[in-house]
């Protein structure tokens, strides 16, 4: 009988696998299609799985459905938006749906390591609103029945969820999401329970980060009415780091537009050290080993309806009472704190909120500062009422706060007042707001191992008026660069209160040094103040401010320049940088400069600079811009001083170098006194025509026109006279070191070399003898050129003739010129010879036909 049993067990659980691995492979073609029907006709998304998995034994006695590497990405305006990317969803179906070949019910859903994004646009657009519009046709009934939910179970496991609404100004991140509900949603009315956890979560409303990074655990049942649509929470709790929350009440959405809400919230545990644990600096920082004491209460209110037009009514309450902040490894405390603070909205009206610090006080040690805040109407009109007042002692806040490898001091004393309405700053009616008081620092310090620009302000001082803020007595020291300056800050309140208002200010700023490689944080310098491994990074201009500075700067460092003497006027406006009458000395010379930085584009600044230069050394000169080793290679074997006027206009690279292609430039330069030597070009010049002594040349007030385009040097022609030689030159050169010039020399014939003048001499002697002349070399032989090639394999071509480019070709060439022109300078003089025998010889037979004619006339007039 035993026997029988374990056969009959057996024989069933052999059917049972069996069955669990057929009916998935009998049902899976059926399935796909109707997921994929389901999703094609209801969805206006791109949505896309790499695998679809069914299984019966893990999810016995459901079937499951696995979806992998599911994405869901919009449309239109959403395009480039991905609203899910979920490693794997499985859909738990009831069996027996499935076997019946009716509506599929869904039993519970499951999403592993989802990341969704979820975006509105100002507009009130939802990314996730992808469902068509109902219809009314058979395919899309039968579409929209396939599934049916009828969930008990659904979860998130390390999930990634963030909420992005423009429309609201609202933003809520949470990091490394684990979440369960359980409940029977086939119900009208059952009990969700749902457990959340979630390691990082971020909460932001207008730009200001309520929670940051906020640990999360929760367990909050909720009692539903899905005919209502009313969600009622049961007893729950919420901790937030270390401070738990309780809240009571109801959410309902009776419509498509209205969420109505009545709850109330409150603090468990009045603890200060719970409240404390929601600043990010303080929790991450030896949070368990920080004393606080003192009592802390926060509870809250809100009541009404929620849609396009109005917000719930609310009231926030926060207070601290008889507070005390202290780490036990440190000497000093925060004392007394005491804060009394009201956020509330009697009627949903939003310019109706009022938040309220009537007084908070507390003593960084002993020293004390007091304050309070107002605001109200914060929408059609704001009001604010605010003072603070107080003494702070700097060095200690390092008896406070732990504060590793930092040296931090300095006296700060405040005692600012302001009152009024913004609608008195837009009429610019500054006597109806009064702000009023002033700021002092001295003797501030800030340095540290892991500081990169120490600072030190030895005295700065501010002082408030409604219509601007004075600025006197600052001296300064960021890292190695040194301030001093003073001015006034015009139009702060509305630049604080209005949209893109103009701030404005006038200061006048010396420095002994500016260290403009320090301050922008790149490059690295060297002992030999040579850049090193980084480069310059971008400046960006700001944006809305109207600033004039008077600068005097004794020394600046920039990338490799050492720059001297410094002076000049700076206009900071519409996020660009102007020069106006800059002066400086720099690489031996003197340079003066108008034009504009900008950043217009942040990603492409310009540059748009009129330079003159005054007696500049090439050398450094060379060595200092590589705009000039690009273009002019030949500065680098040149030896001497020049001056240039020059207007130049570039785009900027990430590294704040000019983008050679789009450089454009032109100007005029003076050599003023050079010596070239060692430059291939010319070396193979002096090849080609036999004369070493082309291998020097000696530059003395040299004029050249130049113009900068297309990544291309053009210069205009020029000449140049050295050791007898006159040398017209002119052409272009590029980026690529690319050459083309054209030379027209006239060459002492001493300096031919000795084989070109002997072949010259003898060609030239037989002419003579044929002709009966005595014609004679001129002492001087002009030679046409093209210089082409690179600047590191030059190639020259004489412009008559055949040559190869040898010296050999080249004297060859020359002589055939040379003997070219004398040649038609003999056959002139021979033609002269003869046309002076033929005129000689026409006066005398003229002479002679006279005379015979002459005595003919007289025997006729003696016989008539």
């Amino acid at each position: 009988m035993l026997k029988k049993i374990i056969i009959t067990i057996g024989i069933l659980l052999v059917v049972l696998l069996a069955s669990a691995a057929i009916i998935p492979m009998v049902f899976k073609k059926e399935i796909v299609a109707k997921v994929k029907s389901s999703i094609n006709n209801q969805l206006n998304a791109k949505v896309d799985f790499k695998e679809f998995d069914l299984t019966l034994i893990s999810s016995f006695p459901n079937l499951g459905i696995k979806l992998n590497n599911l994405t869901v990405v919009g449309t239109d305006s959403f395009a480039k938006d991905t609203l899910a990317n979920i490693k794997q969803l499985q859909l738990n179906l009831n069996l027996m749906s499935v076997v019946n070949g009716g509506t599929y019910e869904i039993k519970t859903v499951n999403l592993d390591e989802p990341t969704i994004y979820a975006k509105v646009l100002k507009s009130g657009k939802a990314n996730w609103d992808i469902m068509k519009p109902d219809s009314t046709t058979t395919t899309t009934d039968t579409a929209q029945t396939s599934f049916k939910a009828a969930l008990q179970k659904y979860s998130i496991e390390k999930g990634n969820i963030t909420y992005d609404d423009a429309s609201l100004g609202f933003y809520m991140q949470a990091e490394n999401l684990n979440h369960t509900g359980k409940g029977d949603f086939t119900q009208d009315i059952f009990t969700l329970n749902t457990q959340s956890e979630i390691e990082k979560l971020t909460v932001k409303y207008g730009g200001i980060p309520y929670l940051n990074k906020v640990n999360l655990n929760a367990e909050l049942p909720l009692d539903i009415d899905m005919k209502q649509m009313k969600f009622t929470f049961g007893e729950n709790k919420i901790k937030l780091n270390e401070l738990l929350l309780s809240a009571v009440g109801y959410l309902a959405m009776p419509n498509e537009n209205d969420m109505v809400m009545d709850f109330k919230f409150d603090a468990q545990k009045s603890d200060l050290k719970n409240f404390l644990s929601l600043i990010p600096a303080i929790y991450a920082t030896n949070f368990k080993d920080l004393e606080a004491t003192g009592k802390f209460a926060m509870n809250g209110t809100a009541k009404g309806t929620y849609n396009d037009k109005s917000i719930p009514a609310f009231n926030v309450n926060l207070g601290i009472e008889n507070g005390k902040i202290k780490y036990p490894s440190l000497p000093s405390a925060i004392n007394n704190i005491q804060v009394k603070s009201t956020i509330s909205n009697p009627d949903g009206v939003i310019d109706h909120t009022v938040i309220n610090v009537p007084a908070f006080h507390l003593e960084f040690g002993a020293a004390p500062i007091d304050g309070r805040l107002l605001v109200r109407n914060p929408m059609s009109d704001p009001f604010v009422d605010m003072a603070l007042k107080g003494n702070l002692d700097l060095k200690q806040l390092t008896a406070i706060f732990p504060m590793k490898d930092l040296t931090l001091s300095g006296l700060l004393n405040a005692d600012v007042q302001a009152a009024g309405r913004k609608s008195s700053i837009d009429k610019g009616q500054y006597q109806d707001f009064k702000a009023s008081g002033q700021m002092q620092a001295s003797n501030f310090i800030y340095a540290g191992k892991n500081v990169l620009m120490p600072v030190n302000v030895p005295s700065a001082k501010m002082s408030f008026s409604p219509q601007n803020i004075t600025l006197s007595n600052l001296v300064a020291k960021v890292g190695k660069s040194d301030f001093a300056a003073n001015g006034t800050v015009n139009n702060y309140l509305s630049y604080v209160f209005k949209k893109n208002q103009l701030l404005k200010g006038n200061f006048n700023l010396t420095s002994g040094l500016i260290d403009v490689n320090e301050l922008m944080g790149s490059p690295k310098v060297t002992t030999d103040n040579k850049s090193a491994d980084a480069k310059m990074t971008i400046f960006e201009v700001p944006e809305n401010i109207d600033f004039n500075l008077g600068v005097k700067a004794a020394k600046v460092n920039y990338d490799k320049y050492d720059i001297r003497n410094a002076k000049g006027d700076l206009l900071i406006k519409d996020k660009t940088v102007y020069f106006k009458d800059m002066a400086l000395n720099m690489l031996a010379g003197t340079v003066k400069m108008n034009g504009s930085y900008a950043t217009v584009n942040p990603k492409k600044p310009k540059v748009d600079i009129d330079f003159g230069i005054e007696r500049m050394d090439i050398q450094q000169a060379f060595n200092a811009f590589n705009t000039i080793k690009l273009l002019a290679p030949v500065a680098k074997f040149t030896k001497g001083t020049f001056s240039t006027n020059l207007k130049f206009n570039s785009d900027l690279d990430e590294g704040m170098m000019p983008i050679y292609s789009s450089i454009n430039a032109e100007g005029l330069t003076n050599i003023i006194q050079a010596l070239v030597e060692g430059f291939e070009p010319v070396n193979k010049l002096a090849a080609a025509l036999g004369s070493a002594d082309l291998k020097k040349l000696e530059l003395n007030n040299v004029l050249t026109k130049f113009k900068i385009a297309n990544g291309r040097l053009n210069v205009s022609p020029f000449d140049i006279k050295a050791k007898g030689i006159v040398m017209n030159v002119g052409g272009s050169n590029g980026i690529d070191q690319t050459m083309d010039y054209n030379l027209a020399l006239n060459v002492p014939r001493a300096m031919l070399g000795a084989s070109a003048n002997n072949a010259a001499n003898a060609i030239i002697a037989g002419l003579n003898s044929k002709a009966g002349t005595n014609v004679s070399m001129g002492e001087t032989v002009k030679v046409n050129a093209v210089l082409g090639g690179t600047f590191l394999k030059p190639t020259i071509k004489l412009k008559y003739g055949a040559g190869d480019g040898t010296a050999k070709s080249a004297v060859a060439t020359t002589v055939n010129q040379v003997v070219a022109e004398k040649k038609a300078e003999l056959q002139a003089k021979a033609q002269e010879k003869i046309d002076t025998v033929k005129k000689k010889a026409v006066e005398k037979v003229t002479t002679e036909i006279g005379k015979k004619l002459g005595g003919l006339f007289k025997k006729k007039t003696e016989n008539p």
